[in-house]
């Protein structure tokens, strides 16, 4: 296994899985392998399938997990399609993850703009060879209207001064096209300043809204933790992990809403987060909350 991946709270979700048949496992959002390597390395009997819509993503998968290759299948597709295009009417789930978020390698990409530490293109799309996904944050920061702007803004990473800073790109871009993450980040800062020790960078959240925006990441987010019970077998467990408060926000309410309706029962009435050991180890695993269910 890759030793620069480090899987957000992977020994909660091992623990979790025990307490199953722990025949079936579905990552959603592969990544680089990180959760699955975890759970196929403790258990032997263990099938696994694997979802990640990152083309580049999916092959570091693959060869983090081929010594498990025989017990994987891998769908380079988005995991809301999962229903649709994966047959699951001879085999139940027996527990399923989702992280709808980004991984460690897609942050650290140079070609991907996601990071506003990394001075490259603003593209921000998870798979760059989809027709789907065409749109790229290039596009948004620089086509799309002030009144646009300032809603990605505030819907998707609740912006402070979001109508201020879309006026800014706005009057920018007549002159320059904003084309680069440090054009950008740039422009954050003369807008919301620069950020305060102990806290994240005013970027942050500017571009959390437009990854999530292009990405479509919350898109049918709610309707689809509805349909996980159906394919999963009596006692499967669910676990949802998120990053931000947007996220979980979706999660905790979509999860009380299948627990009054008797569909499931919560684990635990709140989420769980990492320990101070986790987080010394790992500094990223900070802000990530884990939300476990059973199908009942």
């Amino acid at each position: 296994m890759d030793k620069t991946h480090y899987p957000i709270m992977n020994r909660e979700i091992v623990e979790m899985f025990a307490k199953t048949d722990r025949e079936l496992f579905v990552d959603c959002t592969l990544g680089m392998g990180g959760h699955s390597y975890h759970i196929l390395n403790n258990y032997e009997n263990t099938s696994l399938i694997g979802l990640e819509i990152d083309r580049e993503s999916l092959q570091r998968a693959k060869i983090n997990l081929s010594k498990y290759e025989n017990r994987v299948k891998y769908y380079n597709i988005d995991y809301m399609d999962v229903f649709q295009k994966i047959d699951f009417s001879n085999q139940k789930i027996s527990a399923i993850l989702v992280d709808p978020g980004i991984s460690m390698y897609q942050l650290k990409n140079e070609d991907r703009g996601f990071s506003h530490n990394i001075n490259s293109p603003l593209d921000m799309r998870k798979n760059q060879q989809s027709e789907e996904f065409k749109i790229t944050a290039y596009d948004v920061i620089n086509t799309y209207s002030e009144k646009q702007l300032t809603d990605i803004f505030l819907t998707y990473g609740e912006v402070k001064r979001a109508a201020v800073l879309s006026k800014k790109i706005i009057e920018t871009r007549l002159f320059n096209k904003i084309d680069t993450t440090f054009k950008l980040k740039k422009l954050i800062e003369k807008i919301l300043g620069f950020p305060v020790k102990g806290r994240s960078h005013p970027a942050a959240r500017v571009f959390q809204a437009l990854r999530i925006y292009v990405n479509r990441e919350l898109e049918g987010f709610e309707d689809f933790i509805k349909k996980i019970p159906n394919y999963l077998k009596k006692g499967g467990k669910i676990a949802l992990l998120s990053f931000h408060s947007i996220e979980d926000r979706m999660v905790k309410k979509t999860l009380n809403d299948l627990s009054d309706n008797g569909v499931i029962r919560l684990i635990k009435p709140y989420p769980m987060v990492p320990t101070d050991v986790e987080i010394k180890e790992n500094s990223a695993s900070a802000p990530a909350k884990l939300r476990l269910a059973e199908v009942l």
